[in-house]
């Protein structure tokens, strides 16, 4: 007999003994007959005492039972919640649950990423303050129904999304609190699909006015060739050339034309590679030694083979050095020197110079140098092969790059084309924001081209 049993016989007995031995001690009964009753009060408790004990485990094996189902049922939720937040997280686009109060109950890792801030418990107009955009979510809060609207973020590359406002009900197992999720956003990134839109207009604009003056041309010598040059094989060989040299400057157009289709379709996708800039500049220079050569200009270089190296697409930022180097080339002025500097312009960036001694470029045309088919000297670029997209490209390649482009020129004196790129080393470098435009005294240049 354990200890809880005799305890609990021993509290139902004492008060039948303490009668018992008063009336004995009264000499009311016998000896015999008061350990007879005592046995029989004893034995009672004994019998009256099992019951209860035993009453007592089966409620106990019921209240484990019990307590075993809802753990299990509590398991199940969590992995749940588990699954649901693990999908949620990892989605590609954002994702913003908000209270009745607009407060942000959880977001994704993505929405994180678009404010560049934990929103959580605070409004979303701390992050997100487009009027449009939250009026949106006030009429879904207050009850009429799913909204969608169109959402353009300027930095830190321009992109376009269109937002759904979805309400949803609590998650099973939350009570219908002011903190309660009760609004769904969700962000789709419809960016490429809209430059692929527009860029298919502007395809159509650009080559139908570039392309009028060559076809022009073509079409009036073929008419000449069969007509009256018909038996002039000098006028056959000067008109062939001229249509060769016209031909070729259709395919320089359409080739720019498309790499700036591709590159502008990638911009709002950061590269994922690491680009060493001296061997980059070392091969660049390399290909272009005999151009330099023929024209007579002396490259000069001038950087630290130990400089960090930046993130970036090295195809594409050859091409962004090419076509500033080729530039400086054939408008740096023949006979003269062009000088590519790499510098480290603090922590966490870098700058390349494109430096030319070239007869320089006017104040007034700065501003508009990276826009589609703009020419300082229109004549002269197309006598020396340009299309009017180098820069252009140079401008979207670097977009994709967080990167900048500034120019400085003085007329008589030549232009220097510094192109500003942050390092691979942290995430701050990756995320730069604040690239400022300054000469090496720290003055800022007030001719300055941000690209």
């Amino acid at each position: 007999m354990s200890g809880s049993w005799i305890r609990s016989i021993l509290l139902a007995v004492a008060p039948a003994a303490i009668v018992l031995a008063l009336m004995l001690s009264e000499g009311v009964i016998a000896i015999h007959v008061a350990a007879i009753l005592g046995l029989a009060i004893l034995l009672g408790a004994g019998i009256a005492v099992r019951r209860r004990l035993t009453a007592e485990k089966i409620v106990m094996r019921r209240l484990n039972r019990l307590t075993a189902e809802a753990q299990a049922q509590l398991d199940a939720l969590s992995y749940k919640a588990a699954v649901a937040d693990r999908i949620v997280s990892s989605l590609p686009h954002p994702i913003f649950f908000l209270d009745r109060d607009r407060r942000v109950v959880r977001a994704n890792a993505v929405a994180h990423a678009l404010v560049d801030t934990d929103l959580t418990g605070r409004d979303i107009a701390d992050g997100l303050r487009d009027p449009a955009f939250l009026s949106a979510i006030d009429r879904t809060i207050e009850g009429d129904g799913p909204q969608s609207v169109d959402l353009k973020l300027p930095v830190p590359v321009e992109t376009e999304y269109i937002v759904r406002v979805e309400p949803v009900d609590p998650p099973p197992g939350m009570p219908a609190g002011r903190d309660a999720p009760i609004v769904l956003i969700d962000f789709q990134d419809v960016t490429a699909l809209r430059r692929s839109e527009q860029m298919r207009v502007d395809f159509v604009a650009n080559v139908s006015h570039e392309l009028r003056t060559p076809l022009t041309s073509l079409t009036g010598f073929i008419e000449t060739l069969r007509g009256p040059a018909k038996d002039d094989p000098e006028a056959h060989e000067r008109f062939l050339a001229i249509m060769q040299e016209q031909s070729e400057r259709m395919f320089r157009l359409i080739s720019d034309l498309l790499s700036l289709s591709r590159i502008e379709l990638d911009e709002h996708s950061r590269p994922r590679g690491e680009v060493a800039i001296p061997d980059l500049l070392r091969r660049l220079i390399e290909m272009l030694s005999q151009k330099a050569e023929k024209l007579g200009v002396e490259i000069e270089t001038d950087w630290d083979e130990t400089i960090p190296p930046v993130r970036g697409d090295s195809d594409q930022l050859f091409q962004v050095f090419q076509n500033l180097l080729d530039n400086a080339l054939k408008y740096g002025a023949k006979g003269k020197r062009v000088t590519v500097r790499v510098r480290k312009r603090d922590k966490r960036r870098l700058t390349v110079d494109v430096i030319d001694r070239g007869a320089g470029i006017p104040p007034e045309h700065l501003p508009r140098l990276t826009e589609r088919f703009y020419r300082v000297d229109a004549a002269r670029s197309r006598e020396l092969g340009g299309t009017g997209l180098g820069l252009a490209i140079v401008k979207h390649i670097l977009n994709r790059h967080r990167g900048r482009l500034n120019v400085t020129s003085e007329i008589g004196k030549g232009s220097t084309f510094s192109v500003t790129l942050p390092f691979a080393v942290t995430r701050e470098t990756q995320d730069d924001k604040s690239l400022e435009s300054k000469d090496d005294s720290g003055r800022t240049r007030p001719d300055r081209l941000s690209a």
